[in-house]
């Protein structure tokens, strides 16, 4: 948004010495906060769970849960994200400030709930249920990056997987390939590699690279 301010002139003899002028001037209070998120020198950035969940994001550098209701498309279809909303995990019996998840695609529905994790390094499934196969419910992991994250480093993170009366734990882990980068015409994406394995990280289960866009979410995913 521009503002504008008024040079008023000074009434001499009848006639207006000075010039009324608006004169356009940047403001702080109405700048990008994407444009403060990372460090370009270090190639640190803070991520905030906004540009997960595709909405405004006010440039506090605090890991909040702001609500969404949002509908957004990528490479391989549609998909909206809702809440937050409690839900109570049923294996644990916990209760969980969680994030919806509804993925559309040829196949069928996948239903997701999101958390962030225990070591605040990113939001990570409680739930996931999908076409053909059983429903998984997690302790939450690392599906996506939040906070300081720079470009090139790697967290993992260790969680449990809960199938019927069995239990297993598995590894998920981040790589931050573009810390903040233009694609196409989107400012400020971010670009990661995800893997996930056993405890051991000797057996690759699965392994994408996504990309987000501010206010956009998911925007590009590479199943490799």
């Amino acid at each position: 948004m521009t503002r504008f301010f008024v040079t008023c002139g000074v009434i001499t003899g009848g006639f207006i010495v000075g010039l009324l002028a608006a004169i356009p001037f940047s403001s702080a209070a109405v700048a990008n906060p994407w444009d403060n998120a990372t460090n370009v020198e270090t190639k640190e950035r803070f991520i905030p769970v906004e540009l997960w969940a595709g909405v405004e994001w006010n440039g506090r550098r605090e890991l909040e849960m702001p609500t969404v209701d949002g509908r957004y498309r990528h490479n391989y279809g549609a998909y909206s994200i809702k809440g937050p909303t409690e839900w109570k995990h049923t294996a644990t019996g916990d209760i969980h400030a969680v994030y919806e998840r509804i993925y559309s695609e040829k196949s069928g529905t996948k239903w997701q709930l999101f958390v962030i994790n225990e070591e605040r390094t990113g939001l990570g499934r409680l739930y996931d249920g999908r076409p053909n196969r059983d429903t998984r419910t997690y302790s939450g992991g690392l599906k996506f990056p939040l906070g300081l994250w720079k470009e090139g480093e790697t967290k993992k993170f260790v969680y449990k997987v809960y199938e019927g009366s069995k239990n297993s734990e598995r590894v998920e882990s981040i790589t931050i390939k573009q810390i903040d980068f233009t694609m196409g015409t989107d400012p400020h994406c971010l670009e990661f590699y995800w893997t996930v394995t056993d405890k051991s990280e000797k057996s690759l289960y699965d392994h994408h690279t996504y990309t987000y866009c501010p206010g956009k979410s998911m925007v590009h995913e590479i199943h490799h």
